[in-house]
């Protein structure tokens, strides 16, 4: 059985939701955008500390929805009716105690706009001692969602993309962009072309009834193995 879209994507994620920081009002809404260099369609609903996924693709549809307070994710598979909830205490913990390491951000002094939104375009060097190498135009009021490295914009295997989504543990960070850091545009820096691997097409600001973050009913929970790793893109 070929793996659904929504499982191969749940880690990349995971991380890329639970680095969002509440610092400023964060959007309340839909979102949706293009991700990978695929450019797979993708469409977040926004409540306070509830993120719903919706994705699909060659290989099914489904949703993911995450809890940034609890950090739980509940993968909802629709072909097969079935969801498994993922508790991401122990992942994020880890993550929130290794050393972040502020990158050098470089505002290019440029604005464009995506989606009805203006946003500042910004170099990035996840690596202070390298080359700029993430291009990323950053809208204010909307909180500080990002992808980074891991996210779906991503290869989430490392490399010289670092640890983009740990911006958000970084309190020198959180100071400098006090109004909010929402990425509607990024992409990797290669040979001096930004590839663009994450674009938002629509942004659609409006009140989210709790029941969106739901499973559906008649759904079946399936366990996941005890020591089973989380799902890799």
């Amino acid at each position: 059985m070929r793996m659904p879209i929504v499982t191969r994507l749940a880690a990349p994620l995971a991380l890329t939701v639970f680095c969002a920081v509440p610092a400023v009002a964060q959007f309340e809404g839909v979102i949706s955008w293009q991700a990978g260099q695929k450019q797979i369609p993708v469409t977040q609903t926004i409540k306070g500390k509830m993120v719903r996924t919706d994705m699909s693709g060659a290989r099914g549809s489904g949703s993911m929805i995450m809890d940034t307070e609890a950090r739980t994710m509940t993968m909802v598979m629709d072909e097969q009716k079935m969801y498994m909830t993922m508790d991401l205490k122990a992942q994020m913990g880890e993550m929130e105690h290794r050393e972040h390491k502020m990158p050098k951000i470089t505002d290019t002094g440029k604005s464009e706009t995506i989606a009805g939104k203006t946003c500042q375009v910004y170099r990035m060097a996840t690596d202070p001692d390298k080359p700029d190498n993430i291009e990323v135009c950053a809208a204010k009021g909307m909180g500080y969602f990002m992808g980074g490295a891991r996210g779906p914009m991503g290869r989430g295997r490392g490399g010289d993309d670092g640890d983009a989504q740990a911006l958000f543990a970084n309190s020198e960070f959180v100071t400098m962009y006090k109004d909010g850091f929402f990425p509607l545009r990024m992409g990797r820096i290669k040979n001096g072309q930004v590839q663009t691997q994450m674009l938002v097409t629509r942004i659609e600001p409006r009140t989210v009834d709790p029941s969106v973050f739901q499973v559906p009913a008649g759904y079946q929970e399936m366990k996941m193995p005890a020591g089973m790793p989380m799902p890799q893109n």
